[in-house]
């Protein structure tokens, strides 16, 4: 009987160090993999409240997952602007719906660069007529960097700073703290926004009101 009491408590004194060296493995493989996870996250341009950032992490996610990034794109921004989608607001939906070749092309941009000022300039150079619903998508995707958006826009010369600040405020930006004046190198007055000026319309840019089919 000692023999055998002997032997059991042997047994569990091996058996414990090992369950415990394995729990001890499985929380740091565990810790690791929430660190991965949070780095990819934070490297991400933006923080969890730009509606940009969040397409973003959809759009990488499909990508890890074997994806093509073209179709990763596209995928996801059919996705994000269905009515019953909740990833963004509905307004953010709506801009993001109302011309879904230049949002695939920005978020195309931005997977590519992860930053802003080089999508921006990178949209607008492919739709340089669509240069003022550019930057409405832009801040409505970014809404704390619309001066950075507005600063870019004008660099690349095909919208004008009154129309790119026009642009940005009706997408949401705060009127007092955002203008032209970084990028222009003066200030420039800001008219009121006309009626009907807002969703669609591109600021004072002319944009077109119907959404695309692409």
């Amino acid at each position: 009987m000692r023999h055998i009491l002997t032997c059991l408590f042997l047994s569990i004194a091996l058996i414990t160090p090992i369950a415990g060296a394995q729990q001890t493995n499985t929380s740091t493989q565990s810790n690791a993999a929430s660190a991965q996870t949070g780095d990819s996250e934070q490297i991400l341009f933006g923080d969890e409240n730009q509606p940009g950032r969040s397409i973003h992490l959809e759009i990488v996610a499909l990508i890890n997952n074997g994806v093509a990034l073209n179709d990763a794109v596209s995928q996801t921004i059919a996705k994000v602007t269905r009515e019953e989608d909740t990833l963004i607001s509905g307004t953010a939906r709506l801009i993001v719906g109302l011309n879904k070749g230049i949002s695939v092309n920005f978020m195309r941009n931005m997977v590519n660069s992860n930053k802003l000022s080089d999508t921006t300039k990178g949209s607008i150079e492919t739709f340089p007529g669509d240069a003022a619903n550019v930057v409405q998508l832009a801040v409505t995707l970014y809404p704390n960097f619309a001066q950075e958006v507005i600063d870019s826009a004008i660099t690349t010369g095909e919208i004008e700073p009154n129309d790119a600040l026009l642009a940005a405020i009706a997408a949401g930006a705060d009127p007092t703290s955002v203008s032209s004046a970084t990028a222009a190198g003066g200030d420039v007055a800001v008219a009121g926004t006309p009626a009907g000026t807002g969703v669609g319309a591109g600021g004072a840019g002319g944009g077109d009101t119907t959404a695309s089919t692409n």
